[in-house]
């Protein structure tokens, strides 16, 4: 059985997240924190377009993310309000495998090894260059002074995760670096 997000949006948060996604007037140049205050605001909504396996219910939906990264440091200002009905906390990713406990891993540099979460319902997420080649999920990204997405449809697949058809419409889909349109 498969927990779907969707049925728990409110009308307004999809509105404003589109907004968001698509907000043509504001340039990042004029506020330096904006461009990490936005992908906070992602990152706090993009569970509601997410669909998990239904063996990874968990009491808490675990953001894990290094806390001296610009994105954390505004992900904690954020009010969180419960994702799934679960209660949000953010910590930092653990160094061992109890990394698979996390609901989404923000990576906020180094070089990401996809194989540790192979098949692990783990949505990886990151602001590095080329991330999603390399077998990340979501990567954010810097386009004529907007924050964008691109996602590694294959990455994600393989984890049993669901990104929603409105999900979908927003990110430009990339493939992993050496794959083929085989």
């Amino acid at each position: 059985m498969v927990f779907i997000m969707s049925k728990h949006l409110k009308p307004n948060t999809l509105t404003l997240l589109l907004m968001l996604f698509t907000i043509h007037s504001v340039s990042l140049a004029t506020d330096i924190t904006f461009e990490y205050k936005l992908k906070a605001l992602y990152i706090s909504r993009l569970a509601d377009f997410i669909t998990w396996p239904k063996s990874t219910d968990k009491q808490t939906f675990k953001i894990c993310i290094n806390p001296n990264d610009l994105v954390a440091i505004q992900l904690k200002k954020i009010k969180l309000s419960d994702v799934l009905n679960r209660q949000v906390k953010v910590t930092p990713p653990p160094k061992d495998l109890s990394i698979t406990q996390c609901n989404f891993l923000y990576l906020s540099q180094g070089r990401f090894d996809s194989s540790l979460l192979a098949n692990s319902p783990v949505l990886t997420l990151s602001s590095q260059a080329g991330f999603a080649e390399q077998g990340g999920m979501i990567e954010f990204y810097i386009e004529q002074g907007k924050v964008r997405m691109k996602a590694n449809l294959k990455a994600v697949n393989q984890s049993g995760i669901k990104l929603s058809s409105k999900l979908l419409r927003l990110l430009k889909v990339v493939k992993s670096t050496g794959e083929t349109d085989g």
